[in-house]
């Protein structure tokens, strides 16, 4: 892997503060019905890997988003940085939405039901990959009691993301045990597909707002990948509060959106974001 192709997300994701494109943010690999504030920068890092014999690897996804409102994320996403080289490393770049449905009644309200769509172009990195895709549709849905959410919905996507061009069902459970810690799983079906894993774990919040991420993957069957762990990292960024440099007055900045969902709590990953907007 060339130092060039290492820097470029990052690069990228500096450049959003002036502005421009999360990470698609996820379960563990499903995207999830969360979506960057508008006026937020949110970075993470993924690692799947197995340190031990036979067979072991790494596997990494850079993540970058920032949100521009109206349930809108843009997003930059660096695929396939993996040991032994697999001769995938692209960069992605797209969106995802988030649309809560129904909330007029309370009732349904009370469910959080949610439609999510999102697209990433993706490119190969100087190694032959090409152009590709990915493409989701998912729905999403909140107990009210337990707070246990439940997504789902179909995907499509090229090589790029799956190892080879195919379409599939993804799903995914959270449930949240307090304010600071959650239990989490998803699951792509299908066979030969480099997402065909089932990756149970949790989610917690560290020192400083930083979001831990810990799984273990199990595939669905031999031709889908080899067994590991997954963890995750990441933190969301209010670019109000980020230095600015030059000369001159400060350069204009999105207003952060006050919430108008109430006080229950709907994930760790949301109530990071309205700390962050307060």
């Amino acid at each position: 892997m060339s130092l060039p192709a290492i820097l470029i997300p990052v690069v990228l994701a500096l450049l959003v503060s002036a502005p421009a494109a999360r990470a698609q943010i996820t379960i563990f690999n499903v995207p999830s019905a969360d979506v960057t504030p508008k006026g937020d920068l949110y970075l993470e890092n993924e690692g799947q890997f197995r340190p031990y014999k036979p067979d072991p690897f790494y596997l990494g996804t850079q993540y970058n988003a920032v949100g521009i409102g109206y349930g809108t994320e843009l997003d930059i996403t660096q695929l396939n940085i993996s040991a032994p080289y697999n001769g995938l490393t692209s960069l992605g770049m797209g969106f995802k939405t988030v649309v809560p449905l129904f909330n007029k009644n309370k009732w349904l309200k009370d469910r959080e039901l949610k439609f999510v769509v999102g697209d990433l172009v993706c490119t190969g990195l100087g190694n032959g990959a090409g152009a590709g895709n990915w493409f989701y549709a998912l729905g999403s849905a909140r107990l009210p009691v337990t707070k246990t959410r439940f997504t789902g919905g179909v995907t499509t996507g090229t090589k790029h993301i799956f190892g080879r061009t195919l379409t599939c069902f993804t799903g995914g459970i959270e449930q949240p045990i307090t304010k600071k810690l959650a239990l989490q799983l998803d699951w792509y079906s299908g066979k030969q597909n480099g997402l065909g894993l089932l990756i149970p774990g949790f989610v917690c919040v560290l020192p400083k707002d930083v979001l831990l991420f810990c799984g273990y993957q199990i595939p669905n069957s031999i031709t889908n990948g080899r067994s590991g762990f997954v963890i995750e990292m990441g933190r969301f960024f209010s670019l109000e509060r980020l230095p600015r440099f030059g000369r001159g007055k400060p350069l204009p900045m999105p207003s952060m959106p006050t919430s108008s969902e109430g006080s229950d709590p709907v994930s760790i990953a949301d109530s990071l974001r309205r700390q962050e907007s307060q």
